[in-house]
């Protein structure tokens, strides 16, 4: 066991640890020292912005995800797996489409164009702090009801039976029910507010400066003294943040409910009239769904003064079918490869960290740093490391390409530390009698990843690994600095087309894209009806 530990710890200080590093050897340079006034009025305001643009999305966010999640998952609602599904498909919607979806809706030439909200130069996309809090407040609804929603499923339902047989079904929401998924909902706030400070897709369209968007624009601008100053602003609270992260990922361990299997039957929360509870679901789902149709009127907007013609929205939706749609296919196909891995180490990691405290220092030590670390600085790392790379077959595909296997890199590094955060409390609620009777029978280590860890993760493995391609899916602050000529992910296309504004050809391209997704997710969900009657 310790031989896999060290091979694991190996890995971790190479492919994640040493990229992370990396970036921050530009502080040894001189021309990093030399400050100006400039340097801090501008690095303190990139710094309000992002506290700003981090608390408006938690703020904004919080509240719907979680009454989603108590309606979805805790009352007797009607249609229930449906919306569940529908939501679930939100989780793999990039935010370039979020992005472009409410240009189309709202922005300049768009569905319902508002004057306040684009700049003032009038400008073919939204502009300003307040969308992009909306915007990033959107992608985290579908997160924040899936996380809180699962917390709601691991509720001692005995605590509730006895509650409800004292007061209403909405105190025991207050008394009992809520103040048992605390543990969720810090989770979730932790995950909306470090994915919100790491990326860049929604700050760089909206104009809006934070610390993230400023290290990719110094990269751009190849200002490496600029940049240095920024990571060396950044560096402290970074530092704090990380601690922060460490000692609340140790209090949701011990928060979490006891550890006994999540499989007891709930009994639905009557929370007002079910007409009531429905008319809301579908509010809201139709709320986060309009916008995206919009796509659809852009698609084939055409002439002047503008209409909507099927003819031309069949002409382009096919014309970019046939141009990017083997693109399309192949990174959908690579997100999945690359979610598989990813749940795969996770899963593996955190069952070698179970019984090791060194290990699991370690492991959550590095894991965490790369969560904090906003997504431009890991791309940079990782573009460094590459470079620094002795000639060889591995420059090929690390580098010249065409090869996807930076691209899977990035967004590995990205991925792997929220899905052992997700998976730890499956592999920590596994019994310690089931490990010690493999080994008191001679069990090794692969033996008791088989018969041991496996079947009890399997269910858990599943769910991550689609957790992990949705995250593989969108991004981009760290894949856009290592992809290799002839193979770019498709969000990153998405994401250099959109600042062009909402033509016919981007919205064709974020249709397919939306298209392929609902397609590989109704078959996936047909599947999985098909097989249950036949599972034991």
């Amino acid at each position: 066991m310790n031989a896999w530990r060290s091979f694991y710890a190996l890995g971790l200080l190479a492919f994640v640890a040493a990229p992370l590093l990396l970036p921050y050897g530009e502080l040894a340079q001189p021309a990093t020292w030399r400050w100006t006034g400039a340097d801090g009025s501008r690095l303190l305001h990139l710094s309000v912005n992002t506290l700003a643009l981090v608390s408006g999305t938690v703020t904004l966010s919080l509240p719907i995800g979680l009454g989603l999640a108590v309606l979805l998952f805790r009352t007797s609602l009607g249609g229930r797996q449906f919306f569940l599904f529908l939501l679930a498909l939100g989780l793999f919607v990039p935010l370039p489409i979020i992005v472009s979806s409410w240009q189309s809706f709202f922005g300049a030439d768009g569905w319902l164009p508002l004057g306040f909200w684009h700049g003032p130069d009038y400008r073919p996309w939204m502009t300003g702090l307040g969308p992009a809090i909306w915007i990033h407040a959107l992608a985290a609804i579908p997160w924040i009801t899936f996380i809180v929603g699962i917390g709601l499923t691991w509720v001692e339902p005995e605590l509730e039976d006895e509650a409800a047989q004292v007061v209403g079904p909405w105190r025991v929401l207050f008394l009992v029910t809520l103040p048992r998924v605390r543990a969720s909902l810090l989770a979730a706030v932790l995950f909306v507010v470090l994915q919100t400070a790491g990326e860049i897709s929604v700050t760089d369209m909206m104009l809006v400066s934070t610390l993230a968007e400023e290290v990719h624009t110094q990269f751009t601008l190849g200002d490496r003294a600029a940049l240095a100053r920024t990571l060396i602003v950044s560096f402290p609270s970074l530092l704090l943040t990380w601690a922060a992260v460490l000692g609340i990922l140790s209090h949701l361990e011990n928060a979490l409910p006891p550890l006994a299997p999540p499989f007891r039957s709930h009994r639905a929360l009557t929370l007002g009239p079910a007409w009531l509870r429905f008319i809301s679901v579908v509010g809201l789902v139709i709320f986060l769904a309009v916008p995206i149709m919009s796509l659809l009127w852009k698609l084939g907007l055409a002439g002047e003064p503008r209409e909507w013609r099927l003819t031309v929205a069949w002409h382009f939706l096919h014309a970019e079918a046939m141009l990017k749609g083997t693109d399309l296919l192949a990174m959908i196909g690579t997100t999945f490869v690359t979610g598989f891995l990813v749940a795969g180490l996770a899963l593996m990691g955190c069952w070698l960290a179970r019984d090791s405290r060194w290990f699991r220092g370690l492991l959550f030590g590095i894991l965490t740093w790369a969560w904090v670390t906003p997504g431009p600085v890991v791309g940079i790392g990782l573009h460094e490391l590459i470079l620094l790379l002795p000639p060889g077959p591995w420059k090929e595909l690390l580098y010249y390409g065409p090869s996807p296997v930076p691209l899977m890199w990035a967004q590995a590094i990205r991925a792997l530390p929220i899905v052992v955060v997700f998976l730890w409390p499956i592999v920590r609620m596994i019994p310690r009698e089931m490990f010690e009777e493999a080994r008191l029978h001679g069990a090794g280590a692969l033996s008791e990843w088989l018969h041991v860890v496996w079947p009890m993760a399997r269910r858990a493995f599943a769910v991550t690994v689609l957790a992990a391609c949705a995250l593989c899916l969108g991004e981009v602050a760290a894949s856009v600095r290592v992809g290799t000529p002839g193979c770019e992910s498709f969000t990153m296309l998405l994401f250099d087309r959109m600042h062009y504004g909402v033509e016919n050809t981007l919205a064709a391209l974020c249709v397919l894209m939306l298209g392929s997704l609902a397609i590989i997710g109704i078959v996936g969900g047909c599947v999985s009806v098909w097989m249950r009657p036949y599972q034991p």
